[in-house]
């Protein structure tokens, strides 16, 4: 993957600019996930978004969903 490449994300089709190679400026880091969140995240986008990353506003609607789930984990 290219260095801020524009992609579109798997799960809404939303474009926006993917920064994986410099993981520090990711839109992805703007959101504060716990380790349950993120590891659920990460188990959805493999099995129903091929690993592909997501935007930031889906980012955000998964742990809107998610959070009352893991607040018991």
């Amino acid at each position: 993957m290219e260095k801020h490449a524009p992609d579109s994300c798997q799960r809404c089709g939303d474009i926006f600019v993917c920064k994986a190679n410099n993981v520090l400026q990711c839109d992805c880091m703007k959101i504060s996930l716990t380790k349950a969140e993120t590891e659920y995240i990460r188990d959805i986008t493999e099995w129903e978004y091929d690993g592909n990353c997501l935007c930031i506003k889906c980012l955000e609607e998964l742990k809107k969903k998610i959070t009352p789930f893991t607040l018991n984990i």
